[in-house]
């Protein structure tokens, strides 16, 4: 049985655009690639890890800081990011955001302290913040409401992408341009791309008659209260649901690909900086092929969405359990199996954006996707710092029952997950029967 939770149809798809032009492909290209090097520079940490410790003379600890610091201002400034999205807009905020990338990016390349470091992703963090949200909130105003779904998870391709950048070929900048040259010439790409954002993306198409612009919602609407519109988002079950799925997919996906991995790679498994480079390259490989596959043939499809997420939640949990139970070195065939399947559920983190899009109204979509997107990234969060206490806690343990130790943290935020997920599908449910019972009416099955 299904239950639809949230606005009615006519409220969530309102005033959306009903066909697709160039100019809409256009737009979102240029504001996909500038969240393409957010995920670059969001990822490069994990690369750069060791790096990183030489350059800064620092720690595993201190390192877990450095990415903390970065995903914790991105995850303080996910409400902010959507309600500046429905009202300031995406132009100014995507090219003010991937300015901020372009500054941390050089900042990071020219310090050679730890504090320096900290502004440095902290800058990062700041713009990586206001990136995803705003080129999904382009999407609500440029595409029809039924592609949102697969938009959001063609969005999740590109910044895959952006991650395989931050893997091998990351690396073989380090080797061969070094610290300074890779992480400026990073930067100066990240400026240009800031300068187009300005000169090429709308935030909306243009009038095409006397009324409202296309994607545009009502005037009323557009100024209500950020209150109203935040109380709206957060008590409708569905927002919730969609937080709990990125909560376990992001989350865990995130402990490998942005700091985490490639040390556990090369200390626990035994493998060289360069091979755990491409190991995590499996990982976002697995990332791109999930998005793909989740945007093709689960997204807009609210039933499937919810039984899927919950399947490969629990998947993720027998994942985890074997990375933490395996004595001694994984098998190759294995660790690749487990790499991919992780990737794959990052991937599938995007059908949160799709479900919290579908239960609230168009002209809160940047509240909505904001909301839910605040799920992985304290998942992030506390994952970043409990695997690197842990890690501290169990300096005299050798490295492969450290690590597996360090990584329960990552399990328990898959189970809590799926719990949340399994909460909420319950209520949207009861709230769906009292609401039919009140209208006289009786759920529709699927």
């Amino acid at each position: 049985m299904r239950v639809t939770i949230g606005p009615s149809e006519s409220s969530v798809t309102e005033s959306v655009p009903t066909a697709t032009s160039r100019r809409a492909w256009l737009v979102w290209s240029v504001a996909a690639a500038c969240y393409f090097v957010a995920l670059f520079h969001r990822a490069s940490l994990a690369v750069a890890a060791d790096a990183a410790l030489d350059r800064f003379s620092a720690g595993p600890a201190a390192l877990s800081v450095l990415s903390a610091l970065q995903l914790g201002i991105y995850l303080a400034l996910q409400i902010p990011a959507g309600v500046l999205a429905d009202r300031i807009g995406p132009r100014r905020l995507i090219t003010g955001a991937t300015l901020a990338l372009a500054v941390g990016s050089a900042v990071f390349a020219v310090s050679a302290s730890l504090v320096g470091g900290l502004a440095g992703r902290a800058l990062i963090g700041l713009g990586d913040a206001f990136l995803f949200t705003n080129v999904l909130r382009l999407a609500a105003h440029w595409f029809p409401a039924e592609r949102f779904g697969r938009i959001a998870a063609l969005t999740g391709l590109v910044g895959g992408v952006g991650q395989l950048a931050a893997t091998a070929p990351l690396a073989t900048s380090l080797r061969v341009l070094g610290w300074l040259g890779t992480f400026l010439g990073a930067a100066g790409l990240t400026a240009v791309l800031a300068v187009s954002a300005w000169a090429m993306v709308r935030d909306r198409p243009r009038v095409v008659d006397s009324g409202d612009a296309v994607g545009r919602p009502s005037s009323a609407r557009e100024v209500e209260p950020v209150r109203v519109a935040l109380r709206a988002v957060v008590t409708t079950p569905g927002t919730w649901h969609s937080f709990w799925v990125h909560f376990v997919m992001m989350g865990q996906f995130v402990a490998v690909t942005v700091l985490w991995g490639p040390p556990w790679l090369m200390r626990a498994q035994g493998y060289g900086a360069a091979a755990a480079g491409n190991w995590v390259l499996l990982c976002v490989a697995g990332f791109l092929v999930g998005a793909w596959a989740c945007g093709q043939f689960v997204a807009g499809r609210p039933a499937r969405r919810e039984r899927f997420v919950l399947v490969l939640s629990l998947l993720l949990a027998v994942v985890w359990l074997t990375v933490i139970g395996w004595p001694g070195v994984l098998p190759v065939a294995l660790l690749a199996v487990l790499l991919v399947l992780i990737g794959i559920g990052g991937g599938a983190a995007m059908l949160a954006f799709d479900g919290a899009r579908t239960v609230n109204a168009a002209h809160r979509s940047g509240l909505a996707v904001g909301t839910a997107n605040m799920g992985g990234f304290t998942a992030a969060v506390l994952i970043q710092l409990a695997v690197g206490g842990v890690l501290r806690v169990a300096e005299g343990l050798a490295a492969g029952p450290s690590y597996r130790l360090a990584y329960v943290p990552v399990l328990l935020v898959i189970v809590v997950g799926a719990l949340g997920q399994l909460r909420q599908s319950r209520r949207a449910r009861g709230v769906g029967r009292g609401r039919a019972r009140f209208q006289g009416t009786r759920p529709t099955p699927t």
